[in-house]
């Protein structure tokens, strides 16, 4: 009886795998992904660091993969993140969804206190969203400052780094991401 199970089960496994050769899926079933338009980081505080620009960046591209997601790049927004500015970009591109990412406020200085540097850091991003499908736009900000002593891992990538990170987060209602788990 077992045998006989085990044999039909494989019988049924080959069947599946030859007629998956056989007859592949049609292109109407091919996965169509959702295209996503993403602009250069806006630096509305002047700071202008294009290795932290970059690096915001490419964090935030890390919640569209492929093959849930296709992104479509584009230049920084000149105007504020508003409703108007998204829309005209999703149209001119043809995509599903657009999100920009804007640096509002970065104050970063240090002083000497005691033989230590002391480094201070305010941070404050804006994560703006349009999703065409829906009609939905909605705006997320957070804010991070630190006090420290200036070394390898303070300054503003770290604390930015971890504001995006909360950015996306809370994006995941909207665009989730296609596998869960860390960002990388």
């Amino acid at each position: 009886m077992i045998r006989t199970c085990r044999r039909l089960l494989l019988l049924l496994v080959l069947s599946i795998s030859i007629g998956g050769i056989l007859f592949p899926a049609s292109p109407a079933q091919a996965i169509d992904p959702v295209k996503i338009v993403l602009p250069a980081v806006s630096d509305r505080s002047r700071y202008n660091d294009p290795n932290l620009n970059a690096s915001l960046l490419n964090q935030l591209s890390s919640q569209f993969r492929f093959p849930k997601y296709e992104i479509l790049s584009a230049p920084a927004l000149k105007n504020s993140l508003d409703q108007a500015a998204l829309e005209k970009l999703v149209a001119e591109k043809s995509a599903d969804g657009a999100v920009a990412l804007e640096i509002s406020h970065l104050r970063n200085f240090t002083y000497y206190l005691r033989e230590e540097t002391i480094e201070e850091t305010d941070i404050t991003l804006t994560l703006a969203y349009f999703d065409k499908k829906t009609g939905r736009f909605g705006r997320f900000k957070a804010v991070r400052s630190a006090t420290e002593f200036a070394g390898i891992y303070s300054g503003p990538l770290p604390l930015a780094q971890e504001a995006t990170e909360e950015l996306l987060n809370r994006l995941d209602a909207i665009f989730p991401r296609q596998f869960p788990g860390p960002r990388y």
